[in-house]
């Protein structure tokens, strides 16, 4: 009788344990399909974002803006769609966007300042130096800029630009001032010969004249207010016309 010896032809042979290859190589996989359905999805917070540079405009209004939700999910973000939302803002003039490693967008921003209101057919609009209507309203409830007297725009609109002569000279003044000084000014009169005369909260007139050296003039008023300092109740009038500006004093009056 014919008998097979072991490891003969016709053997069965023997089955190895299963490796653990594909295994690893399907967990792997699941983990990878994890990690970019989380970093995706619009529920997880997921890194942050930074605005920096604004100061008039607040950081959740910025937000609001660039259309960042309340679930900030970074890797969901586009950062020239979120510069594009700002620039449209008439109040930004301009923005830059950019991710920082590890996992944050930086929104730096430069803001239109505004430095003058006025009055137009149907109320006032606030200007930026450059003369563009940055805000238009019936009435004035906060007066934080000079209101510019002495002229009246027609039918403007939040965007346009004001290339009024009388008006780009009396903004080409105020460009020039440090915040500190045009916060103490209430107004900027515009005299029928095109004279310029400014008002202090204080009631100090500032007689600025022919829409010349607006520059040095603007610098002088800023040297001249910050050197009277709680003196400006004394001061009757400041006059710019002069090669050394002029200072009368309600009691007395000096030269300086």
């Amino acid at each position: 009788m014919e008998t097979r010896e072991e490891g003969q032809a016709g053997q069965r042979p023997v089955r190895k344990p299963p490796g653990k290859k594909p295994a690893l190589l399907l967990m792997a996989l699941a983990v990878i399909v994890a990690a970019f359905l989380f970093i995706n999805s619009a529920y997880f917070a997921v890194g942050a974002v930074v605005v920096e540079g604004n100061k008039y405009i607040a950081t959740e209004d910025v937000f609001g803006i660039a259309g960042i939700p309340a679930e900030v999910n970074i890797f969901r973000l586009s950062t020239s769609t979120i510069k594009t939302r700002l620039l449209r803002d008439l109040r930004i003039d301009e923005a830059e966007v950019a991710r920082r490693f590890p996992a944050t967008i930086v929104i730096a921003v430069s803001e239109r300042q505004p430095v003058a209101w006025a009055a137009c057919s149907y109320g006032f609009v606030q200007l930026d130096k450059q003369g563009v209507v940055m805000a238009a309203v019936k009435n004035i409830k906060k007066v934080d800029v000079p209101i510019i007297t002495g002229v009246r725009l027609g039918n403007i609109y939040i965007g346009d630009k004001i290339d009024t002569p009388t008006v780009q000279n009396v903004l080409s003044y105020l460009a020039e001032l440090d915040e500190a000084t045009l916060g103490q000014l209430s107004e900027i009169n515009i005299r029928s010969a095109g004279d310029l005369i400014a008002y202090t909260v204080q009631t100090v007139t500032i007689r600025i004249g022919p829409p010349d050296r607006l520059a040095e003039k603007a610098r002088l008023t800023g040297d001249i207010l910050r050197e009277v300092g709680n003196k400006k109740g004394a001061i009757e009038y400041i006059d710019l016309n002069y090669a050394s500006p002029y200072i009368k004093f309600k009691q007395s009056s000096r030269k300086e």
